[in-house]
């Protein structure tokens, strides 16, 4: 009978995933790398490619995943034609706990910010509601949302784990 149970609620799931507009969601594979920052100034390389863990001197790191591409439900504020979601891993490698109510993530298109969407239909309910503490050597994953153009665009993620224009920061580019 638990079998019967787990095997409808895997069923179910996979009814659910294949709903969705196949030519509304893409997800791009992207190699996985490590850059590493000595210290916690900033890095002498411009950006970093998403999909790239960013590992700073005091051994916090931070991993932002290829985005994928929605369409934003009714619900979701702002409104823009299409919606790129990324996932964050931190990994906390000090010797002090790390709370992510200190990171700041924003997005540019062009070298002009773009705004978070809040999206609660489809989960996106921004960086703020991701609000945990990461023991030392532990890691945690959020997803954060922007709103982008209806057509791909090249797009930079800045990450800066000790708060807004606090140093050490990551800035992670590619197509979104």
């Amino acid at each position: 009978m638990k079998f019967a149970r787990l095997a409808v609620g895997v069923c179910l799931g996979l009814a659910m995933a294949g709903c969705a507009d196949p030519s509304d969601i893409s997800t791009p594979p992207g190699p996985s790398a490590v850059a590493e920052q000595r210290g916690d100034e900033p890095s002498s390389a411009s950006f970093t490619a998403f999909g790239t863990q960013r590992v700073w001197g005091n051994g916090m790191a931070v991993t932002v995943a290829a985005p994928r591409s929605l369409r934003p439900s009714d619900t979701s504020f702002p409104q823009s034609p299409r919606t790129a979601v990324f996932t964050l891993t931190v990994v906390n490698g000090t010797k002090t706990a790390y709370r992510t109510s200190q990171l700041s993530v924003r997005a540019l298109v062009d070298g002009q910010p773009v705004a978070e969407v809040r999206d609660s239909v489809q989960g996106l309910n921004g960086v703020g509601a991701g609000v945990n503490e990461v023991a030392p050597g532990a890691e945690t994953v959020l997803t954060m949302a922007f709103a982008v153009p209806a057509d791909p665009v090249r797009l930079r993620l800045v990450v800066e784990p000790n708060g807004a224009d606090q140093d050490p920061s990551a800035t992670f580019e590619g197509v979104a």
